[in-house]
């Protein structure tokens, strides 16, 4: 008899003890909620930054769906998709032509000041040997102008230099058609070494009111920005100004104007991802397939398109919480 009374006062006080724990648990779980990321410069989540201007944002999370619906009705030419830095990602190919088409709104096409960011690997595309699939001039990104060779702001892999074999040469161009500006055709190109096959940031910004181009890799200044008018032979760290005419010379001494004002004539509402608007199928433009350009071979991810060009403290902040995974 003792036994029993023993065992069920054990029962009793172990069915007491598990309702005391779950209580304190419960009570615990109400006054001690999950800890939250700390802040990166000030957001809580990349979305956050400059979200006013953020005009358009690509997860293609296996779908080609603009999260601000500027860019809509994606027309795709063998897309695919692999995982990225944030789900999944683009997918370029090397041995076919891979890219979409867009209708852009004037969100888009009617850019000033602006930055572009994105995720890139080049997938070991980068080949000094023959230009070919996967080894030319490769298009990244164009605001289609039907009626003249280069789009409005052309993103692309410039042709690989074989003096240096571990580089990637991403050039942006720009086309101003801005009354008064006699060079309109401007742009640089991002020299990045040892990054062939890795997951990098890349940024770029133009702010109209200062005429100055900057570029980023992985949050920082590009440590190379070249192949602008007068640039040195080792590039420059970060930033350029831009002119609206011969400057003479690195520090300007004809005193030409700045670029200023960004105006893209000629364009038809339409924008490309993975390619040149001269090498589609047909064409977008009035040009036609060139033997050193081709489709982009590589990979892109969370590729984002603001109207203003971003701080650099943001652009620090954007890779890292987009690294972060937030």
């Amino acid at each position: 008899m003792k036994n029993i009374k023993f065992l069920k006062y054990t029962a009793a006080a172990l069915v007491i003890s598990t309702l005391f724990i779950n209580c304190n648990n419960e009570s615990i779980d109400k006054d001690n909620p999950s800890i939250p990321y700390p802040a990166i410069g000030g957001y809580e989540n990349s979305d956050a930054i400059a979200s006013g201007n953020l005009v358009s944002k690509f997860s293609f999370e296996n779908a080609l769906t603009d999260k601000m619906a500027a860019i809509t009705n994606a027309q795709p030419t063998n897309v695919a998709y692999v995982a990225g830095v944030k789900g999944n990602a683009y997918q370029g190919s090397s041995s076919q032509m891979r890219y979409f088409v867009g209708d852009a709104n004037a969100s888009i096409t009617g850019l000033n000041s602006f930055t572009i960011a994105f995720w890139m690997n080049s997938a070991g595309t980068v080949d000094p040997a023959v230009a070919g699939q996967g080894k030319g001039a490769q298009g990244i990104f164009s605001i289609v102008r039907p009626t003249e060779f280069w789009g409005g702001i052309n993103l692309f892999l410039e042709n690989p230099d074989g003096a240096f074999p571990d580089r990637i040469r991403l050039k942006i161009d720009l086309e101003n058609g801005r009354p008064g500006v006699a060079w309109g055709s401007q742009g640089a190109i991002m020299n990045i070494d040892n990054a062939k096959n890795k997951w990098i940031h890349v940024v770029y910004t133009y702010d109209a009111k200062t005429s100055t181009l900057s570029a980023y890799k992985d949050g920082e200044p590009a440590a190379n920005l070249g192949n602008f008018p007068y640039a040195p032979a080792g590039g420059v760290q970060g930033s350029a100004k831009l002119f609206a005419d011969n400057p003479g010379g690195l520090d300007n001494p004809n005193n030409a104007a700045g670029y200023g004002d960004f105006l893209m004539k000629g364009t038809n509402g339409k924008v490309l991802f993975g390619n040149h608007q001269f090498q589609t199928t047909p064409p977008l433009n009035n040009g036609g397939p060139q033997g050193w350009a081709t489709s982009y071979a590589g990979m892109l991810d969370e590729f984002r398109i603001y109207n203003i060009a971003l701080p650099s403290a943001d652009v620090a902040a954007l890779y890292k919480l987009e690294k972060d995974g937030r």
